[in-house]
């Protein structure tokens, strides 16, 4: 059986560590704001273990080992699997409030905090974590650009790499920013994409290993090859549904980029949705604290 992951997660509310004095451990504020301060003052960069479904990147915790996690620009939280947080000997601070994207229930499992990370040996800011038993073999959690507040994020996908900056006006892409999306009650990055001649919103969602998804209703809307048929079972931090897939009759226009007759993954739930094999022929530049992203100036592509 063919899997779609879906690796989407959302903070309720969108409310983070960061803002809730509640649940940060003492003098974690602090810690957190002078952290934030000296993340990055040059530009960063960070190799990402790329592969054609999947963007990996190095995490480590304090001393302990590194372990790969997924890069996830679709989500505004972090998840670590509940083995690694009972060796780390993470606290636990209250049931989970996280909330899956793609199916709108919530994610199980507990909160906790996370200090003194890094992702690919660059510092992050220390922040709130959902710890759930995290059931793939090759990663063991999901983290995004929202590790790096006040700064940009560039995801460079032709070269494999992160690229950390300054949120400078020098840094500032030029060209007009793409807003974030409001979903479930939390912006993540969105921009408008043309399939065929049909309009749509789609979030950016690097966690996401199936090239379009959109929701069943899109079905009828869109001049497609042959009907959608069944295509496996998308899998989500908080269950799985079935999937249908079709290729489109027309193209793709995302940016700058054309990608002709794409392969489109349809489910009952979620929302459209753009994920990493058209995002890892892009850059795209996200500001977190900003809620905005540009996508970088591309020559039209081949699918």
């Amino acid at each position: 059986m063919r899997l779609l992951i879906l690796a989407t997660l959302l903070i309720a509310n969108g409310v983070s560590a960061q803002t809730s004095s509640k649940t940060i451990p003492p003098n974690s504020a602090e810690t957190t704001a002078s952290k934030v301060k000296a993340l990055v003052s040059e530009p960063e960069i960070i190799s990402l273990y790329m592969s054609k479904n999947r963007a990996l990147v190095m995490l480590r915790i304090g001393s302990g080992h590194p372990v790969p996690v997924v890069f996830d620009t679709g989500t505004n939280g972090n998840l670590l699997d509940k083995k690694l947080a009972d060796r780390l000997k993470l606290p636990n601070i209250g049931p989970s409030r996280a909330i899956d994207g793609s199916t709108g229930k919530p994610v199980p499992g507990y909160d906790s905090f996370i200090k003194n990370a890094r992702l690919g040996g660059v510092a992050i800011a220390d922040d709130r974590a959902t710890i759930l038993p995290y059931d793939l073999t090759d990663e063991v959690g999901i983290f995004g650009p929202n590790s790096f507040p006040n700064h940009l994020v560039e995801m460079d996908g032709p070269s494999s790499r992160l690229v950390i900056r300054a949120k400078t006006p020098a840094n500032i892409p030029s060209g007009k920013a793409s807003p974030y999306r409001d979903s479930a009650g939390s912006l993540l990055p969105a921009t408008t994409i043309m399939l065929g001649k049909v309009k749509i919103t789609a979030k950016l969602d690097s966690g996401n290993n199936a090239p379009l998804l959109l929701p069943n209703a899109y079905i009828e809307r869109l001049d497609l090859q042959a009907p959608p048929v069944p295509a496996g079972v998308a899998v989500s931090a908080a269950g799985s549904q079935p999937v249908l897939m079709a290729r489109l009759r027309g193209s793709l226009r995302i940016g700058s980029a054309t990608f002709d007759q794409p392969e489109i993954r349809f489910i009952e739930g979620g929302h459209p949705n753009v994920g990493l094999p058209i995002l890892r022929t892009l850059s795209v530049v996200y500001d977190h604290g900003g809620s905005r992203s540009w996508i970088l100036p591309k020559n039209s592509l081949q699918p």
